[in-house]
């Protein structure tokens, strides 16, 4: 079943904006019978369409949410990269996504921050139409990581290599709802850094060196799963 994301409060209007109308009829040319979902800002509705009409069939109340809000403050990667990183993150459901400008990051998206953040948010909302998310996770712009703390007030988890021993199954009894997980760029965290997240929970992924890009949403999965399945 398809999912589409308007942002208005439903208000009895059966109606998509051009964009989403577009997409239905054009793009993915749904059938008369095919039932589709739509995510308002105060409820979710249940569509078909008929003689380019939208029929309402129902509301639905069941929830695609975690049961966490998983932040993730991700080190900005080299090419496409960052682009999987919240693709699948979404998918497997982060709530927001905090690029990092980190000591090692080999990319500088200085220059073009603002196209990055508008291509990654379209990214975002198209992945969450495609997992069936309840809500399409907004990408902050790039901050550094002295910066976490005035943006973040929850539980933060470090993924880190030289971490052997404890896991996130340790340390779960002692965190909140809300929870955000910190992975490095290509080239790793810097001491510097290590310094600076001192306060935060320093936890294994395992004995196997992932790539960044994998940390990412591999960390995101074990915690959320984690929760999921309590």
């Amino acid at each position: 079943m398809y999912r589409f994301f308007e942002d208005r409060n439903y208000d009895n209007i059966n109606e998509l904006n051009k964009e989403n109308l577009h997409h239905l009829k054009n793009v993915i040319r749904i059938k008369a019978d095919e039932d589709f979902s739509v995510v308002f800002k105060d409820k979710i509705i249940l569509f078909n369409l008929k003689d380019d009409m939208l029929i309402y069939k129902k509301e639905i109340f069941d929830s695609n949410e975690p049961p966490i809000k998983l932040s993730l403050f991700f080190g900005i990667l080299k090419g496409d990269k960052n682009e999987k990183v919240i693709e699948h993150g979404t998918e497997v459901g982060v709530y927001d996504f905090y690029p990092l400008i980190m000591d090692r990051c080999v990319s500088n998206i200085s220059d073009k921050v603002d196209k990055k953040i508008q291509r990654w948010q379209k990214i975002a909302k198209s992945a969450a139409g495609q997992s069936k998310r309840d809500i399409v996770p907004l990408v902050h712009r790039p901050i550094k990581v002295d910066e976490i703390a005035k943006n973040y007030s929850g539980d933060l988890i470090l993924f880190y290599e030289d971490e052997r021993n404890l896991f996130f199954k340790d340390i779960k009894e002692k965190l909140s709802k809300n929870l955000a997980i910190i992975v490095g760029p290509e080239g790793g965290i810097s001491k510097r850094e290590i310094e600076v997240l001192k306060d935060a929970h320093r936890i294994s992924l395992g004995k196997r060196i992932l790539r960044a890009e994998t940390s990412s949403v591999v960390g995101a999965f074990y915690i959320i799963h984690n929760m999921e399945c309590d």
